[in-house]
């Protein structure tokens, strides 16, 4: 693995991004509801999830099929998406300040909502669908390169 970034101008000078090829959903029930069962496959699957249990609900982000499922099988669930996922490349320290700031407030400048998570070594935004071309091109405002053929074809 890359060095990981350890400011804020290397983080924005290195970075490239893009989305997950499949688009996503998020959806959130009531703690107490579900059983188990829903979880055990989510390990298995193709690409990137989340699963959050905390403030008495569970939250999924998942592909947008099994999202939709899951709020299928729980009453009371509330869904969104489709989603665009995106995955910035470049490993960050932990100790790097500001990169999601500089993304959510030039995501923010553009009107376009976002959700964001992080991995280890890697934050990720993900947008509305629709929404995915402008999100790519407020990015690119920040220096940030989109590969080819990725500016919200997803």
């Amino acid at each position: 693995m890359e060095s990981p970034a350890k400011t804020l101008p290397e983080a924005l000078a290195n970075m490239s991004c893009r989305p997950e090829p499949r688009p996503m959903g998020i959806v959130g029930w009531p703690e107490g509801g579900p059983d188990r069962a829903p979880f055990g496959d989510l390990g298995t699957q193709e690409g990137p999830f989340q699963v959050i249990r905390e403030g008495g609900e569970w939250t999924v982000l998942v592909d947008w099929p099994t999202a939709q499922a899951l709020a299928g099988a729980h009453p009371g669930a509330n869904i969104a998406g489709p989603l665009t996922w995106i995955r910035f490349e470049m490993p960050m320290d932990w100790e790097l300040v500001g990169f999601l700031a500089r993304v959510a407030e030039a995501l923010a400048q553009a009107g376009i909502p976002i959700g964001a998570v992080c991995g280890f070594s890697r934050d990720h935004v993900f947008v509305p669908t629709d929404r995915a071309p402008e999100a790519f091109a407020a990015l690119a405002g920040l220096g940030i390169q989109i590969p080819k053929g990725d500016q919200g074809s997803v």
